[in-house]
């Protein structure tokens, strides 16, 4: 008897410092230097965004990443939803959908254990279709697979289409099956995207105008009839000023129109930067995660 209580304490006592140990490991990499993130990153980035499909209403299968946080959390936490850009559309779920992105690839990565520590959420990364060549997170007036960029404006604007693309349709309905499945804060919903990202950033604020309670649309197109829809929704936008790709021109007006509204809006233009060199800046913001998780619906 007496060998079997001295037993259970070596036991007891054994179990205690696992679980002391696996405390203080989980402790460490909240404190993660920007060396360790990217190492932790590149080890584990792949696994940790989960690979997922939705089948929308609209029939379209669509990819997506997920990440979820490990801790469990007694409140509700946000979710944020990133847009790729145009050329990393398609079927695969392949890593081109978070691989050319600060926001999981660098020293600030979201979901990194530090910043998790700091700002815990869901991130979500669906894939766009390339089954036509004018697929898209938008649509435009004059978007057709005859004419893919019929409609896109010098001045960086266009006509956003009465309808969605089926990209677009799956992706709110995918967002919105998020919110209502999973322990989502429905008032701390952020949207990111750049280049095609940056035009779905644009259209799904103003056609989801209570959805959002923040957005960052990077180097993409706009449709500036849309002010009145947005106006309620944090911005924060981002440009290069020498980008070859999207015209500038179309954030400045934005800008200046959200401006003009009253409107809760940032912007930042890289002088001299071109098309991909602007979302390598904005994405090294360090203002940019808090600024953007300090914002709720009203």
């Amino acid at each position: 008897m007496r060998y079997l209580s001295l037993l259970f304490i070596c036991l007891s006592i054994l179990v205690s410092c696992k679980q002391k140990e696996s405390t203080v490991n989980i402790e460490a990499l909240k404190e993660l230097s920007n060396v360790e993130t990217l190492e932790w990153v590149a080890a584990n980035i792949d696994s940790v965004l989960t690979k997922n499909t939705f089948l929308a209403s609209n029939g379209m299968q669509m990819p997506y990443r997920l990440y979820s946080p490990e801790d469990e959390h007694q409140e509700k936490i946000p979710l944020v939803i990133f847009l790729h850009g145009r050329g990393d559309r398609g079927t695969d779920n392949g890593s081109q959908i978070y691989k050319g992105t600060g926001l999981f690839m660098n020293e600030m990565s979201l979901v990194a254990p530090n910043m998790q520590a700091k700002y815990p959420s869901y991130v979500l990364a669906p894939q766009c279709s390339a089954k036509t060549i004018n697929e898209e997170w938008a649509k435009w007036v004059g978007n057709t697979p005859e004419t893919p960029f019929l409609g896109l404006g010098e001045d960086g604007s266009y006509t956003m289409n009465p309808s969605p693309s089926e990209s677009g349709a799956a992706t709110l309905e995918l967002i919105d099956k998020m919110i209502a499945t999973l322990p989502i804060d429905a008032d701390r919903v952020y949207l990111i995207g750049k280049s095609m990202g940056g035009f779905g950033t644009w259209e799904y604020t103003a056609r989801r105008p209570d959805l959002f309670a923040a957005a960052v649309p990077m180097a993409g197109y706009s449709d500036p009839a849309q002010i009145e829809n947005i106006k309620h929704i944090p911005f924060w936008i981002f440009h290069g000023g020498a980008d070859n790709g999207n015209p500038v021109e179309g954030s400045r007006t934005m800008y200046k129109l959200l401006s003009d509204a009253d409107a809760n809006v940032k912007y930042t233009e890289y002088e001299g930067a071109n098309h991909g060199q602007s979302f390598i800046k904005a994405f090294n913001e360090p203002d940019l995660i808090p600024w953007m998780f300090s914002k709720k619906k009203k």
